[in-house]
């Protein structure tokens, strides 16, 4: 929780440490190991990152065995691997998690996330405007490290305008 509350204040280093620690208590959660893998890369250390991104990837898989529609990790599984860099098993995972969760603010915030962190502006875009139409909110839309790329554009920008 305190790795949350650095991540939410972007203190990324702090996050990690904390990720960290918690990783010493119990290194079986995916989450944490997906937090890990996002304050590494968001502190500037994404080689480091790359480790805890594929860990997370492993156990998220073995979570979804107990739900395989479980639109939470098949989002995170699509996001692991697109901060990977491997965009088939991202846009697979992502497909899956739309089929049970197209009309999900949070499911179609993360698509738009996947095909930024895949480098892809427009599907990221549309995909943000869906979310935003679903009621993403603002301060998530602004603090959203992932949306950084994004947020130097005049669509996303008149998407903040919109969103509640």
């Amino acid at each position: 929780n305190i790795g949350t509350v650095y991540w939410n204040q972007h203190d990324f280093k702090q996050a990690a440490a904390y990720s960290e620690q918690a990783l010493k208590l119990n290194d079986r959660q995916y989450v944490t190991w997906g937090n890990l893998g996002e304050a590494r890369y968001y502190s500037g250390a994404k080689s480091e990152a790359m480790p805890a991104y594929r860990k997370a990837a492993e156990l998220a898989a073995e979570e979804l065995k107990v739900n395989p529609h479980d639109t939470d990790v098949l989002g995170d599984l699509a996001n692991y691997y697109a901060m990977l860099g491997d965009r088939k098993p991202a846009l697979d995972y992502l497909e899956q998690a739309l089929q049970y969760g197209r009309n999900d603010k949070q499911v179609l915030a993360t698509a738009a996330l996947v095909h930024s962190q895949l480098g892809e502006t427009g599907p990221a875009l549309e995909w943000l405007g869906k979310a935003v139409q679903a009621g993403y909110p603002k301060e998530d839309l602004a603090t959203v490290p992932g949306f950084g790329t994004l947020s130097k554009t005049p669509r996303f920008q008149e998407l903040l305008a919109q969103a509640q």
